[in-house]
């Protein structure tokens, strides 16, 4: 979808675990090894969350960066979203408990729900309410503690995952070149149970033979996904540049979720994007879900790969199966 929507980032923070784990930790009691890890994924570390922080900690750090970065006072948020897929509660929503902690206004605050896509759908969410003039600056969340709901005993998935969080400050853009060109949503709920938590939810509440059976932590279909991965990524990346009237060649900048170097690799390749323009860094946080591609954006900007007037893409696919993307001119 073309739409030219004066929309810009005007800062960015993070908020991560101070553990870090090795693929060592693994090797210790799975039978895998840190060759086998990076060969079929890039992970060669990630952080997990000590037991005193949570979704909630780790945004509040994020959060407040970001408003340190934007030169506001959490006083002049007037909304703020976060993506996430582990709240700290059912309920309340770690928004709203976000907002206590950063001392906000009562302003609107809700949680996004579309698992590794929901920073890329909060970010046109929030790019709608500047646009209909429903709010100036919002802050944007994507967080995670995905530790919590990894079955450590399973060597497919245990290896994939890990914590983090990354926020950004969105408000009307003052340059008309600074916008957001075009955008891609979708999902395909037939495929939803490729991933998926099979307890804890309303269809089957938490006994003591779901505990026992694990079926709290994520269960994965990890052929499957991969496929898909792959195949939407590259469509993604094509159609949206063709919808802002660009060339993929334009873009200066992929920022694409951490899922898995492999299908990281193997999308660009087919939709012809050179790696040196794509920003990785699952090698050290492995798979955070709604997190990776604020983290990623994060790092680039600090980084100065991000400059004034390049086109940069943001994408992203996830449970649900849910897929998105951003093309805007930073």
């Amino acid at each position: 979808m073309r739409l030219g929507w004066p929309v810009q980032i005007a800062g960015t923070g993070l908020g991560l675990p101070s553990r870090v784990v090795t693929n060592a930790e693994f090797e210790r009691r799975l039978d895998t090894s840190h060759e086998w890890i990076v060969q079929r994924t890039g992970i060669c570390e990630r952080r997990f969350a000590e037991p005193h922080e949570s979704t909630l900690t780790l945004a509040t750090a994020a959060a407040r960066e970001a408003l340190a970065d934007a030169r506001l006072t959490a006083d002049q948020i007037d909304l703020i979203i976060c993506a996430t897929i582990t709240p700290d509660h059912l309920l309340p929503s770690t928004a709203c408990e976000l907002q206590a902690a950063l001392g906000c206004r009562w302003i609107p605050a809700y949680d996004m729900a579309a698992a590794c896509s929901g920073f890329v759908w909060g970010l046109i969410l929030a790019a709608q309410h500047i646009v209909t003039r429903t709010a100036q600056n919002v802050l944007l969340i994507g967080a995670e503690t995905l530790s919590r709901i990894t079955d450590m005993e399973d060597r497919a998935t245990a290896v994939l995952f890990g914590d983090g969080a990354a926020a950004a400050v969105l408000q009307p853009s003052g340059d008309p070149q600074r916008q957001i060109l075009a955008v891609q949503l979708g999902a395909d709920g037939g495929r939803g149970m490729l991933i998926h938590v099979p307890a804890g939810g309303s269809k089957l509440a938490a006994s003591p033979e779901t505990v026992a059976s694990r079926a709290h932590y994520m269960k994965m279909q990890g052929r499957e996904v991969y496929k898909f991965a792959v195949t939407k990524m590259q469509e993604v990346i094509q159609q949206t540049a063709e919808d802002a009237g660009v060339s993929v060649h334009d873009v200066a900048i992929i920022v694409p979720h951490q899922s898995n170097l492999r299908i990281i690799e193997s999308a660009c390749e087919r939709a012809g994007v050179p790696l040196h323009k794509v920003i990785v860094n699952i090698d050290r946080y492995g798979n955070t879900s709604a997190a990776s591609v604020p983290i990623a954006l994060h790092e680039a900007r600090c980084d100065g790969r991000l400059r004034r007037g390049d086109l940069v893409m943001l994408v992203a696919f996830g449970a649900g199966l849910t897929w998105g993307s951003v093309l805007l001119r930073y």
